[in-house]
């Protein structure tokens, strides 16, 4: 292999839509990519910013050989296309088939995120989506945890997936942690530890390369690595008796990739973040922990590392330090600079090409291991078809979108729902990068569901958090009816917040209100719902399953239980809430 040759196989880009163009081909073929990260809800576009940043450095200077690859002009709110499985697995096929054109003939890693919950990048065509991970501590059974893992492996390998950003290993220990939460599966090391192990091994035994993520662990955190870079300053005993401990399992259980966190540790290295510290990725994951596999970067565009370092220059360091694959999550010139950063490193003598080698060879390995020489772009989109609507799959995601169900509270007995009653249904409108746009995975998935057990009701729907016309409107419907149900699900992706300050303005007004919630933290309970029921996934079949309890149809798992502590901080006041100035869209996002 060539040096750009090898280079090119660091780098994850992103890939976007389901469509053809110059741009996705030639990251490909003249960047020489070894993988693409799937997040089918947008068309590619230069445009488009990734949480609100540009990636392009503007003070890179261009060595003689540098190239730009195409780049495609879109708007970056245009709304992705509804792909089915079978569609969807003809597309990576054509992609891995251009990879495996090129000169050293190596196919591609297909990853993607596919958390539960509102993480999980392919939601059409019936796909079945699981609760996060606190949903599968939550239910208590790692056997099931285990079968979670081996569904969502055989769909997905189905379509073409080779590797998985999960699990989410980091120890929740921060309540008001706004990024990890419910992408937790407790706050108790050692419960993390064994369902990330099961859910390692269900995904890994049926063709899934697993990544635990976010080393060495983000549970504590009180920000969000997308927006800062957070200091923990947390001490090696305490980092070994519990942000460490899932790692330590996934490690002795054969993971095939780590991802790194965006924080600093002081206790390791008080200059840089885990993803560029040489001391955290080389001396405590590879010697100390001897850990084996691909090391993976977060996505280095974050605010945590864009803001102090330039981002050709962050992708030198980072695979100094020890990565072995860059994530990069942005579609604009930032592809080629990425690239030429690197190169201009090891011909400056700050990165050698025996590092680089390093790295290439582990991903060969993990490509080789996976058959991926031998099965890349020939999958079989009616093979596809068959699994994903098979019925064993579809009632096995029923079964655990059941269990995981817990009422908080119900202190005025407002449960079972009664036909009778007449009940305004409030639904947040999920951001659409989360929805399959179709009859499966829609805008109004629970009011849709709520018709199913009762005609009288008003239905409306909301921004995920309300603008204040839509708290006005919500307050008029109230008075025509004896109980509200809303959904207050949280999702971190929107900085505007949720529907909690909703749930007080009705509270206050005197009404009786019925709150559905992913989370179990005060952002999905809020501190004035009479009545609340956690579901722990704004995902289809958690959705419509809840408003099956509402109504008495099923009743609450008895050994499904809440996997985290909830102490008094919990009980905070909202009356600093206001609602979100009203704007069209906010696909930042993207």
């Amino acid at each position: 292999m060539t040096l750009m040759e090898k280079i090119g196989q660091l780098l994850t880009f992103t890939r976007r839509g389901a469509m053809l163009s110059p741009s996705g081909i030639e990251q490909i073929t003249r960047l020489h990519c070894g993988g693409l990260c799937l997040e089918p809800y947008a068309l590619e576009t230069c445009k488009n910013l990734y949480w609100g940043n540009s990636q392009i450095d503007k003070k890179f200077k261009e060595p003689d050989d540098y190239f730009k690859i195409a780049n495609n002009y879109f708007n970056g709110k245009t709304f992705g296309i509804s792909i089915t499985p079978e569609d969807y697995t003809k597309d990576l096929n054509r992609l891995q088939q251009i990879a495996l054109s090129r000169p050293a003939g190596i196919p591609l890693h297909m990853t993607i995120d596919f958390e539960g919950d509102f993480k999980n990048d392919y939601t059409s065509g019936g796909i079945r989506q699981f609760p996060g991970p606190m949903g599968m501590a939550a239910i208590g059974d790692e056997k099931l945890t285990y079968k979670i893992g081996s569904i969502i492996a055989k769909m997905l390998t189905a379509i073409g997936v080779t590797q998985m950003y999960s699990p989410v290993c980091d120890v929740n220990t921060n309540p008001r942690n706004p990024e990890i939460g419910v992408r937790s599966f407790s706050d108790d090391p050692e419960i993390c530890a064994r369902h990330a192990v099961a859910l390692i091994r269900g995904l890994q035994d049926n063709g899934i390369a697993a990544t635990a993520k976010h080393f060495p662990g983000r549970g504590d955190s009180g920000t969000d690595a997308h927006d800062v870079l957070e200091v923990l300053k947390l001490d090696k005993k305490r980092m070994h008796e519990v942000e460490l401990v899932p790692f330590k399992a996934a490690i002795d259980a054969g993971v095939k990739a780590i991802m790194t966190g965006h924080s600093v540790y002081p206790t390791y290295d008080d200059k840089y973040p885990a993803t560029l510290s040489p001391r955290i990725l080389s001396g405590l994951l590879r010697e100390e922990l001897g850990f084996e596999g691909v090391i993976v970067s977060d996505a280095i565009g974050m605010a945590a590392i864009l803001k102090q370092w330039p981002l050709p220059q962050a992708c030198a360091m980072a695979i100094k330090a020890g990565c072995d694959t860059i994530l990069l999550k942005a579609d604009d010139e930032s592809r080629s600079q990425c690239f030429f950063g690197i190169k201009m490193a090891v011909e400056r003598g700050e990165l050698t090409e025996d590092r680089i080698d390093q790295s290439v060879e582990r991903l060969l390995k993990m490509k080789y291991e996976q058959g991926l020489f031998e099965t890349a772009g020939k999958n079989d989109p009616e093979k596809t078809r068959a699994i994903t609507t098979d019925k064993k799959i579809i009632d096995f995601s029923w079964e655990v979108a059941q269990k995981a169900q817990i009422v908080m509270c119900d202190d005025k007995k407002l449960l079972p729902l009664n036909p009778r009653q007449k009940i305004l249904v409030i639904e947040q409108r999920i951001p659409y990068e989360f929805l399959g746009k179709d009859p499966y995975c829609h805008t109004h998935m629970f009011c849709e569901a709520m018709v199913n057990h009762s005609q009288n009701l008003i239905l409306a729907d909301t921004a995920f958090s309300a603008f204040e016309d839509e708290i006005k409107e919500c307050l008029e419907l109230a008075k025509q009816v004896d109980l509200i149900v809303m959904t207050n699900y949280y999702a971190r992706i929107v900085k505007s917040g949720n529907n909690q300050l909703l749930a007080k303005k009705l509270k206050d007004a005197g009404h009786k209100v019925i709150v559905v919630t992913n989370n179990p933290y005060i952002e999905g309970t809020t501190a004035d719902a009479d009545t609340v029921v956690c579901n722990f996934s704004g995902t289809p079949d958690s959705i419509r399953v809840s408003t099956d309890l509402l109504f008495g149809k099923i009743k609450p798992c008895s050994t499904t239980t809440l996997p985290v502590k909830l102490g008094k901080e919990e009980a905070v006041s909202v009356k600093n809430l206001k609602p979100p100035k009203k704007h069209p869209l906010n696909l930042s996002y993207c």
